[in-house]
């Protein structure tokens, strides 16, 4: 049966009309949902509706209430910050997702016409036929602890109405797996990795001015506390560590870089690296997708220390054959080959990653502490063992790169696998 026409919604409710006023009867609507109150989409799902699956068309609403989740983030950093405040609020937190339900899993009327609703590191929906993913158990319940709420979030996935739960990594599969118990559905649950399209590079090629140009690309937020934090977690700090540690113990190497960092740094820091000769350009601006992917593709080496599995950082880096140099930590491995697409290098040894559950310990109270106040000399030689092996030879660094590029394509974070994979998944939900 042909699809009735949608009219388009006005700017209140903020959906978006279906283009052309009528679908294809052989074309299936997929409406991509964020977690309410109004959070944003994660970059992830930035090409869904640039590139949809095959045979599918994806709509989300337009915009969102940017206030809402920034008062809502900045309140789960700062409870972080105590594990008091930590505990009392994985008391609270399940409670207020089931007290909320019924406004949170309120549908538009684009969501109500949909054929499957996918729900974007949640379970908030009330449609008929809807598929969650996560990047592992705690994106389900907003970064709480999740087994406080397993019980919920069990009952909620075994629904006939859920068809599928997709997670980003074996990892993030095997923790669903220990925290939900006999709520976790076996059967409709799949590693689906995120993708991104694939091009080699995106500026024109740079002329060669003697420099192996270094990124280290994370996230510069408006509140201090939740900079602060990734400065420690998303490994800023050790970057910074190891670049005085290079410029020290090889000032020739030291001057043949050129660093570009997107994130947070103490001023202090960079004035004092600045001053040993190492060359840094900071990126503390807003920057655009298309602008950070950019500074990437005209980069040779992607320096990412993170005390955590920053997942789209990696494959984008990939996309555009710059090798990584990575912790190895949680799910870190499936995402980056050891000395084919990048390094990988054993963390701190006193640092403890993730709970009995698999479920990850960063942002948890006392994780930063931990990072701030202890320095592991032998970690940040072996970072350092590794980036001198690259730099001290220029012909490793640019096989690296054409490793990396040549094992992307044929890795399952291509965008256009993924959707095909994906494709069957949803069209196995839907009949």
């Amino acid at each position: 049966m042909r699809k009735p026409c949608l009219l388009a919604e006005d700017a209140r409710e903020r959906s978006i009309a279906i283009a052309g006023s009528c679908l294809s009867p052989s074309v299936n609507l997929l409406y991509l949902k964020a977690r309410q109150p109004g959070f944003k989409l994660h970059s992830y799902y930035a090409d869904f509706q640039s590139y949809p699956v095959p045979g599918w068309r994806v709509v989300a609403p337009r915009g969102s209430n940017r206030r809402v989740p920034s008062i809502l983030r900045q309140f789960h950093v700062a409870v972080q910050t105590s594990a008091t405040f930590w505990n009392l609020s994985n008391l609270l937190a399940p409670v207020l997702e089931k007290l909320t339900f019924q406004y949170t899993s309120r549908g538009d009327q684009l969501e109500r016409y949909a054929d499957i609703t996918y729900c974007a590191n949640h379970v908030q929906t009330r449609s008929k036929k809807w598929v969650a993913d996560c990047e592992h158990v705690a994106a389900l319940t907003g970064y709480y602890d999740p087994g406080v709420a397993s019980p919920w979030l069990g009952s909620r996935l075994q629904e006939r109405s859920c068809k599928g739960l997709f997670c980003w990594s074996n990892r993030a599969l095997e923790n669903s797996q220990k925290v939900l118990g006999n709520g976790f559905p076996t059967d409709k649950s799949h590693v689906v990795y995120p993708a991104t399209s694939w091009a080699v590079k995106t500026r024109q090629p740079r002329e060669s001015d003697g420099f192996v140009r270094i990124c280290h690309m994370t996230t510069h937020r408006s509140s201090h506390l939740e900079n602060l934090s990734n400065f420690y977690v998303k490994g800023t700090r050790d970057v910074l560590l190891l670049l005085k540690l290079l410029s020290r113990a090889s000032p020739k190497l030291a001057r043949k870089i050129a660093v570009v960092i997107r994130a947070w740094c103490p001023a202090s820091y960079v004035a004092k690296l600045r001053a040993l000769g190492v060359k840094i350009e900071m990126l503390e601006q807003p920057l655009a997708r298309a602008d950070a992917l950019a500074y990437l593709a005209s980069s040779d080496l992607a320096l990412l220390p993170c005390h955590s599995t920053p997942t789209m950082a990696f494959i984008e880096a990939m996309s555009k054959s710059v090798p990584v140099i990575a912790n190895d930590v949680w799910a870190n491995s499936e995402y980056l080959f050891d000395g084919k697409t990048g390094f990988l290098v054993a963390p701190p040894k006193d640092v403890r990653y993730s709970d009995p559950y698999l479920t990850p310990l960063w942002y948890r109270p006392g994780f930063t502490q931990s990072l701030k106040t202890s320095v592991d000399p032998e970690y940040l030689m072996r970072h350092l063992r590794v980036l001198s092996y690259i730099l001290e030879d220029e012909n490793i660094l640019r096989k690296l790169g054409t490793k990396t590029g040549e094992y992307f394509v044929n890795s399952p974070f291509v965008l256009a696998r993924r959707n095909r994979r994906l494709g069957l998944l949803l069209d196995e939900a839907l009949n």
